[in-house]
């Protein structure tokens, strides 16, 4: 089960427990709690008839929380948590971003609308963060440039490709080179 449907990005007021609370609802039975990969903490559970796996995943360094959904019945479960848990979609973040004029908000909303795009969203999301590509907090350009590595869409590489040639501090244009290294062996 290596391969998922979608990620659903958990509002920061869906808690853990809510999740709980949706997973008993719903009959999901707990598989492994706290699993600790790359800095992130997931836990996962299996549906009653153990083909369809959810993973909830507390990535800490970005500061948000996704559910991944693996599993032949995928479909199913991506429309029950599109039910039950209060998530975040990608037009949404955006327009939080362009209202937005603080540092920590702009992160979540870039976070946000990186992890829950698809394909369809791919070139509203690279324009609006091309729009706060010449922010002038570096958490944000930096944030830019982790997003992408969640949403490797071919405009926003072009982005990390540009801040990685003009941005003025050494450790965005570094992290962007970064990712870009990293995108390209994963080819």
């Amino acid at each position: 089960m290596t391969d998922f449907v979608k990620r659903f990005v958990l509002k920061s007021g869906f808690t853990s427990d809510d999740v709980d609370f949706v997973s008993m609802q719903r009959g999901w039975i707990l598989k492994q709690v706290q699993k600790h990969e790359a800095g992130a903490y997931i836990d996962v559970w299996v549906t009653l008839d153990r083909k369809t796996e959810i993973h909830q995943v507390d990535d800490r360094p970005i500061g948000t929380r996704y559910l991944r959904v693996h599993g032949p019945g995928s479909n199913d479960v991506a429309q029950h948590i599109r039910e039950d848990c209060e998530l975040w979609s990608t037009p949404e973040a955006l327009t939080e971003l362009r209202g937005t004029s603080v540092g920590n908000e702009k992160l979540i909303c870039i976070y946000a609308a990186a992890l829950a795009a698809d394909e369809a969203d791919g070139e509203q999301v690279t324009q609006e963060f091309r729009n706060v590509a010449g922010d002038p907090d570096t958490g944000v350009r930096q944030s830019l440039i982790i997003a992408t590595g969640y949403f490797p869409y071919a405009g926003l590489i072009e982005l990390v490709t540009d801040l990685r040639d003009s941005d003025p501090v050494d450790h965005v244009r570094k992290n962007a080179q970064l990712l870009l290294d990293g995108l390209s062996q994963g080819k």
